[in-house]
């Protein structure tokens, strides 16, 4: 059994058979960038299939942005650069304790959503 505070996350990215052929039928990889004092990023090993689809569920109902397999709380964004329509952009979402920012890459469809919504 294992509780993911879907409340802390800023960032999360899943990873399945797909990006990594090691992973098997029901296993898959999750990321996690949580929010603290310092931005840290977790990786949590060996989640079923369920749990990860009822993680990224949580997410896109709380409003996270889809951008390939990486969900983005757009509330957590400090701010965001487009390198290029076509390539998408870089957003920082905070920084690590040695104080190196923590940026994460998106493509040009999340970006447009990503800054209509911090517009809103």
């Amino acid at each position: 059994m294992r509780y993911i505070n879907t409340d802390r996350i800023l960032a999360a990215q899943l990873t399945t058979p797909a990006e990594n052929p090691l992973l098997g039928d029901d296993t898959r990889l999750v990321d996690a960038w949580f929010d603290g004092g310092a931005v840290h990023k977790q990786l949590f090993k060996k989640v079923t299939k369920a749990e990860q689809e009822s993680l990224a569920q949580d997410l896109v109902t709380k409003g996270f942005i889809r951008t390939g397999n990486l969900l983005l709380n757009p509330r957590a964004v400090l701010f965001a650069e487009m390198e290029h329509e076509i390539v998408g952009g870089v957003v920082t979402i905070g920084y690590q304790d040695n104080g190196n920012p923590v940026e994460l890459k998106v493509d040009g469809g999340a970006f447009k959503e990503l800054c209509e919504r911090l517009r809103a």
